[in-house]
């Protein structure tokens, strides 16, 4: 399992991370306003990553959160919800599987619980460490922080 986050060149700088103040932005504003991007999600070769290039970086980490906890916790299905439309990813657990199945494709991935868990950390950290890394006032952010220490990320 692969997931991804890239600045979108085609939309160009969309989100509003440039104009509030990173410290104390609010989670609902960072979810959903900031940090706008295309987020890849691709397994085996299957790419199911959404078709438009502006998803919420964070509404992205939270989404993969939810599944995380979810799919460690063995619940049958769960759902990502994108904040700018009302498509969706569908996630059943099949056994120690999980089907993804977006309504805005006819492809699916399946793949391990424990396989998405992991890429889900290391994206959440990564994309994470290099949103700090380029906006440095996001490592004080209670949201960021706490999103951090979720995944074992230690922000400066």
């Amino acid at each position: 399992m692969h997931l991804a986050y890239s600045a979108d060149a085609r939309y160009g700088p969309q989100g509003h991370e440039s104009r509030v103040d990173l410290t104390a932005v609010s989670r609902s504003d960072l979810r959903w306003y900031c940090f706008l991007g295309a987020w890849r999600i691709e397994h085996g070769g299957i790419d199911i990553s959404p078709p438009w290039g502006w998803t919420p970086l964070f509404d992205a980490f939270y989404g993969v959160r939810d599944v995380m906890k979810s799919a460690r916790d063995r619940v049958a299905y769960d759902w990502i919800d994108f904040t700018e439309n009302d498509e969706r990813i569908r996630i059943v657990r099949r056994g120690d599987d999980l089907v993804l199945s977006p309504t805005y494709t006819d492809a699916e991935v399946v793949c391990r619980v424990d396989e998405f868990v992991d890429a889900g950390r290391d994206f959440i950290r990564r994309e994470l460490a290099v949103a700090v890394a380029d906006h440095p006032a996001l490592a004080t952010n209670p949201t960021a922080r706490q999103l951090a220490d979720e995944v074992g990320l230690v922000l400066g």
